[in-house]
């Protein structure tokens, strides 16, 4: 998905190479935005690009999440639970398309089913059998094949966008003039950038900006020298290195850098040594060092992790070879590896580094090639379910299971995040069961990350929302 991405990026123009789709010329209250992965053509709400569409204002989900990851209303006023396996949801009424038909429960449900069978699935419902339908003009019922707790949660992914009953065209999805958010729109040709219009039926009110222009820069030094030269208002993912003289808000992210332990063979199939590398390394200092201080050192998987009390081991790697591989598309990925392995070679290990693009790097991760891999990975992943993370990555029948460990105390304890039934049990039992992690060192934290986002002074109102999912809103303004 990244070289997808990636190869986009690098077919679109670079910013100094022409202008906006649309100009301040054209009005002062227009922002001009730049972003760093260009869309597909097809603007897909069921893959990545739902994220794009979130971000910039055009479509909306039916929950959307607050900072602590429990579930708000957006599209949906409020919802109960029915029954173990259905909920019930009440669509906001006199919320308009962008072709001025009205949201209504059927519009809702046909959204939900067609993602639902889409292909591939959209992650956030994948396996869970959603189906959806409408009891009222505004009522809509959701149901599960089994129990689940999240699916309020669930319904705040981005892929799962609520669009006009036009957009869908059999397999074929067009958010063109087909969203509920502020702005629209106005067609799929956004390989160089689009111009976004204001959307004046908008439910939450009159947008404070007139439209938003949007350029596609994959470069991140290239978008904070637009910054500064002021040819933008908005720059996202502003890296380290390009911070210089920019006015930024950080907003520290559900996302960790961890270095994740092959358990599956030696060398860290032994405990002590994984032990060893638990205490080789530091943190603090590489928030401090790498990271400039533009991240917080990590006390466990999850931000707000009490600090755990360890008993030194004085484990030694006596001459082990060691392979510590990352991956080279985050900016500070290559040199916290640099950093970790010279920790490592002080405690004995003879380290091999290897960095590549990530999509070079998956198949040999995947296959458990490497000891060791520098990792960032998102926790709250598509609907901010602690839990849910802790099964896919450490559970014994985990997809993602990188560190190979296979705990039958840690299984139980994960299975009993997954059955609590509130989101505050659910984190908590979730927290819990890190500690378990944590006691057997297959995964080392080392700093939870903060993204930047640039900004002239005249910009107000962005989100500053930690999942990413939202940037531009109906309050964002231009003094």
């Amino acid at each position: 998905m990244l070289l997808r991405r990636t190869l986009l990026a690098a077919a679109v123009l670079s910013l100094t190479a022409g202008c906006f789709a649309g100009s301040q010329a054209e009005g002062p209250a227009r922002l001009r935005v730049a972003l760093p992965f260009a869309p597909v053509q097809s603007l897909s709400p069921w893959g990545d690009d739902g994220v794009t569409l979130t971000r910039l204002g055009i479509a909306e989900t039916l929950v959307q999440l607050d900072a602590d990851g429990k579930p708000q209303p957006l599209l949906a006023e409020s919802w109960t639970r029915k029954a173990p396996t259905t909920w019930s949801f009440r669509v906001r009424a006199g919320v308009k398309f962008h072709d001025g038909t009205a949201l209504t429960a059927a519009a809702a449900a046909d959204a939900l089913n067609r993602a639902a069978a889409a292909s591939p699935v959209p992650r956030a419902i994948k396996g869970v059998g959603a189906s959806a339908k409408a009891t009222g003009d505004l009522d809509l019922e959701v149901s599960t094949i089994a129990p689940d707790a999240t699916l309020p949660q669930r319904l705040s992914s981005a892929n799962l966008v609520v669009l006009a009953p036009a957009a869908y065209q059999g397999e074929r999805v067009s958010p063109a003039k087909a969203g509920t958010g502020p702005f629209v729109l106005p067609d799929l040709n956004v390989a160089a950038g689009t111009a976004l219009s204001r959307f004046d039926g908008y439910w939450g009110g009159v947008p404070a900006l007139s439209g938003v222009d949007v350029r596609f820069v994959p470069d991140g030094n290239t978008r904070a020298a637009a910054l500064r030269a002021g040819e933008v208002d908005v720059a996202t993912t502003v890296p380290i290195s390009g911070l210089a003289n920019v006015t930024a808000e950080e907003v520290p992210l559900p996302r960790t850098v961890s270095v994740l332990l092959n358990t599956a063979k030696a060398p860290f199939a032994d405990p002590r040594l994984r032990a060893a590398v638990r205490e080789a390394v530091d943190p603090a200092a590489l928030a401090k060092g790498v990271y400039e201080g533009h991240a917080d050192a990590a006390t466990g998987v999850f931000r707000n992790t009490a600090p755990r009390q360890v008993t030194p081991t004085g484990a030694t790697a006596g001459g082990q070879k060691i392979a510590l591989a990352t991956w080279s598309d985050r900016p500070e990925l290559p040199d916290v590896a640099t950093t970790v392995a010279e920790s490592l070679r002080r405690k004995g290990f003879e380290v091999e580094q290897v960095v590549r693009k990530y999509s070079q790097l998956e198949p040999d991760l995947l296959a458990g090639n490497f000891d060791a891999v520098i990792f960032s990975r998102s926790y709250a992943m598509d609907s901010g379910d602690l839990a849910a993370n802790l099964s896919l990555d450490f559970s014994c029948s985990g997809g993602f299971n990188l560190v190979k460990v296979c705990d039958p105390a840690l299984d139980t304890a994960i299975g009993q995040a997954l059955a609590a039934e509130d989101v505050p049990a659910r984190q908590a039992a979730a927290m819990r069961a890190q500690d378990l992690l944590l006691a057997t060192n297959a995964v080392v934290p080392l700093v939870h990350e903060r993204t930047v986002i640039g900004r002239s002074g005249a910009v107000s109102g962005l989100s500053t929302d930690p999942y990413e999912r939202l940037l531009i809103t109906g309050r964002t303004r231009m003094s």
